[in-house]
């Protein structure tokens, strides 16, 4: 038996799909080509196992998916394609809208684009998606709805058309009462998939690149670029040797940041998506003014010191860096920016981790704090309604000065003793300042702490209350450790994670477990906050 038995038969038959789903992947006939090309020459020097894995056109699409993300993080955006002069048989109105709906995609990145066309181009399911995709199911219903609210941010005009197929406004709105889990509305979001695949079908009617015939040599180079799977959350810490960082190739992601202190000060390491631990750069002169912190999809590395900033790529070896020092950075749900403050100048940085794109800007109230950032690009400030059982926030654009005002109303779900000020600052004229902690999650909503006084005794954190970033509705109330310590830590996916001073847990339904070390902290990726053993715990 021949090493590239049915081959050649299988590129005939399918190469013509697996050409359409690689232009919808890049939007650009070209490298729609280049795409097929590479993926089928990288699946012919492994026919045999592809063959005996039983399920051959998945694994090729599996490899153009990792391939388009790969080129897309490694070259310069590619230009669109030209519109041809001549509109052919379709009419005027439908050209403008592919033309949009194309833009509208080049926009998003390429998991987001890739999730819409393996959902509903492919047809794929959930399960289908996440085996081509090499991620977990909730990293493609996370994904699927970030792509679908950006989209639906980019395409007015199909927003207005969609109405032809089914009510938008009620779509969307039914996806919100899912989040409440009100009754009744799984049955109304079972719109949203028709609506999207309708849309696709009217309006992605752009000519797909001609069927590929021939199969390429099997002698054919291609890039040696491995898949890349963002690394699950460890249940243990394995124990072991631990190693420098490579500085010339990636660890697979990293999947938790671990913090030891000495008397010289602080050590990090960090568990690789490898299953590795790695010792991570000692603090320079003058010490971290940012700690090691990890994005929430495990692919940055990130620390400030006075010598400037570098942000390490941990799928691949490169890095990044920024000409200051910064105080403070956070991550958007998703990782698709990161908001830091710069010093010793008075000024803001927002970093698109796409392109890594900076812009820097004063804010025009230095004294209200950034509670979060979001994955649309935009700032939640703290507003000046901070009270016991109500929250107010400024949801700005900084790079248009677009801005809006949510108010978050905890009145009903707040036990005795219990606030959303964290934090209360007194000068001899009374309450100066209120503070509440507010923890974004990647599905449009966010989480305020809710703080309980003890007499005698330090304050501790007794619940996080879930709302919407669209009106500030609340959603509902997650209550953590009624007694003792508890302390959240940031929202993975959808999941909210905290301690109790013994272990991360997760509130999720696969119910997390992580058990604490005596001698290192944890800090899982996207959460700033460290996870540590608390004496008697």
């Amino acid at each position: 038996m021949s090493r590239y038995d049915g081959f050649h038969e299988f590129v005939v038959a399918r190469g013509g799909a697996l050409s359409r789903t690689a232009f919808l992947l890049t939007g650009e006939h070209h490298a729609a080509e280049d795409l097929v090309q590479t993926a089928l020459a990288k699946a012919a020097t492994r026919w045999r196992q592809v063959m005996e894995y039983g399920q051959p056109e998945a694994y090729v699409r599996r490899i153009m998916v990792n391939e388009q993300i790969s080129w897309w993080r490694r070259r310069p955006a590619r230009p669109m394609a030209e519109l041809p002069d001549r509109a052919g048989p379709d009419e005027p109105g439908r050209v403008v809208e592919r033309v949009l709906l194309t833009r509208a995609l080049a926009t998003l990145a390429p998991r987001q684009r890739a999730v819409l066309v393996l959902r509903y181009y492919e047809d794929l399911s959930e399960a289908d998606t996440a085996a081509a995709m090499g991620c977990s199911v909730g990293t493609v219903k996370s994904q699927t709805n970030l792509a679908l609210t950006n989209l639906r941010r980019s395409l007015p005009l199909v927003a207005e058309h969609a109405g032809q197929y089914a009510d938008a406004q009620a779509a969307l709105a039914t996806a919100h009462r899912r989040r409440t889990r009100l009754a009744g509305a799984a049955a109304v979001l079972a719109v949203l998939p028709l609506l999207l695949g309708a849309v696709w079908y009217a309006l992605a009617g752009a000519t797909p690149p001609p069927p590929v015939t021939s199969s390429p040599s099997p002698s054919t180079p291609a890039p040696s670029i491995s898949p890349v799977t963002l690394p699950p959350l460890p249940a243990a810490v394995p124990p072991g040797d631990v190693l420098d960082l490579p500085a010339d190739r990636g660890v697979r992601g990293g999947a938790l940041l671990l913090t030891k202190q000495t008397s010289d000060g602080p050590v990090f390491e960090l568990l690789g998506g490898d299953g590795r631990r790695y010792r991570l750069p000692s603090a320079p002169t003058g010490g971290f003014t940012v700690e090691p912190v990890l994005s929430p999809d495990g692919r940055w590395l990130l620390w400030s010191s006075p010598q400037g900033t570098v942000a390490r790529e941990l799928t691949t070896s490169s890095v990044h860096r920024l000409p200051y020092e910064l105080t403070q950075a956070r991550w958007s749900p998703a990782g698709t920016w990161l908001f830091a403050q710069r010093y010793p100048e008075v000024g803001e940085v927002l970093v698109r981790t796409g392109d890594w794109s900076v812009h820097e800007f004063v804010p025009a109230d230095a004294a209200r704090p950034v509670a979060a950032v979001l994955d649309s690009g935009e700032l939640l400030r703290l507003g000046g309604q901070i009270t016991d059982d109500t929250v107010t926030l400024d949801r700005l654009d900084p790079l248009t000065g677009a801005a809006r005002r949510i108010t978050v109303d905890l009145r009903g779900l707040l036990r005795v003793g219990e606030s959303a000020i964290a934090v209360k600052i007194f000068d001899a004229d009374g309450e100066r300042s209120r503070i509440a902690f507010v923890l974004p999650a990647v599905d449009g909503t966010a989480g305020v702490e809710i703080m309980r006084s003890r007499p005698g005794g330090a304050d501790t954190v007794t619940a996080v209350v879930r709302f919407a970033l669209g009106d500030g509705r609340v959603l509902h109330r997650i209550d953590l450790s009624s007694e003792g310590f508890a302390q959240p830590l940031c929202f993975r996916d959808a999941d909210l994670l905290w301690t109790d001073g013994t272990r991360v847990i997760g509130t999720g339904a696969d119910a997390y477990r992580l058990p604490l070390d005596p001698v290192y902290g944890y800090s899982p990726p996207g959460c700033t906050r460290v996870a540590r053993l608390v004496a008697g715990g």
